[in-house]
């Protein structure tokens, strides 16, 4: 059985892999105030005439690299504390243990 920190790994990178094109031309129109001020239809007509589809993937690496280890930490961390200590199956205990996950990621990962 493969263990939920791989799956959260995977689960990772396949939410930036769909996400990342929205994310690109949102930081483009963020950028380039010529480019917001023409609208978001026109940014991806611009960056598909220019790029080519993958033109929508500028930046990837960077941003897989940080969401594979963050969901890495979040669903491993659930997992630990749902199994090992909140073991009883409340509510609350589920709450806290993704409080817990929340935590874990935050300080391991993303604040670093």
């Amino acid at each position: 059985m493969i263990s939920l920190n791989i799956v959260g790994g995977i689960t990772g990178a396949c939410e930036i892999s769909i996400t990342y094109p929205t994310e690109y031309t949102k930081t483009v129109m963020q950028l380039y105030p010529e480019i917001n001020k023409k609208g978001t239809i026109e940014c991806v007509k611009s960056t598909f005439r220019e790029r080519g589809p993958l033109g929508f993937y500028r930046g990837y690496g960077a941003l897989l690299m940080f969401s594979v280890p963050k969901n890495y930490v979040r669903f491993g961390t659930y997992s630990y504390v749902k199994g090992n200590v909140l073991t009883e199956p409340t509510k609350l205990n589920n709450f806290m243990c993704g409080i817990a996950a929340g935590a874990a990621e935050s300080t391991l990962v993303v604040t670093p």
